[in-house]
């Protein structure tokens, strides 16, 4: 008996497939061959600057000073707001961290948006493009959340790995992006 049960679902899954249909997989063919080099600057833009922004966390505590919103988390201010009890000390340390995620990000973007408009510029397949920014944003992510939960020193080597990673990334698509763009120099024709 469970063996025609076992049959009959295989089966259904077997006839009802998304996967083996000619336009479904036509469909994800183009998607993957699709370039989303301008959709990932778009994603890096909003996680350095909106996901990753530390004000929204500050509102959330009541220590946001919109006059001088950069002093919120240093100096007599940081110490008052633990000696009130608005924020405790891991409270605090983590804020600063969020903080330093989020300008290490903002830092970090025109990096990447070079990256990515070099690799446009020098005309590499989109599969390439497609890795470099998915393995960049990973690697930013990893390090954003790394860098904000983590308090320990031999984890936080974690986090530097993370960094390193996207850095490596982008230098990566640097010299690819030059290898394209010099193809041929020697000859007199380059592959712009």
């Amino acid at each position: 008996m469970s063996n025609s049960v076992s049959d009959r679902v295989s089966s259904f899954i077997s006839h009802n497939n998304p996967l083996k249909s000619t336009s479904v997989h036509n469909e994800l063919d183009r998607a993957a061959a699709w370039n989303y080099g301008p959709v990932s600057i778009l994603a890096a833009f909003a996680g350095s600057h909106l996901i990753l922004q530390h004000r929204l966390p500050k509102l959330f505590y009541g220590v946001d000073d919109n006059v001088y919103p950069r002093q919120d988390l240093h100096g007599d201010r940081a110490e008052r707001h633990v000696a009130t009890g608005k924020l405790t000390r891991a409270q605090l340390n983590r804020l600063r961290r969020w903080e330093a995620a989020h300008y290490n990000s903002v830092d970090h973007l025109p990096v990447f948006v070079g990256a990515v408009l070099s690799l446009q510029l020098a005309g590499v397949p989109n599969r390439l493009t497609n890795r470099v920014c998915a393995v960049y944003l990973a690697a930013r992510a990893a390090y954003a959340g790394l860098y904000i939960t983590v308090e320990s020193e031999g984890l936080s080597w974690l986090r530097t790995l993370a960094w390193w990673t996207s850095n490596l990334t982008c230098i990566y698509a640097f010299v690819e992006s030059a290898k394209r763009i010099n193809h041929n120099v020697g000859t007199g024709t380059v592959a712009l």
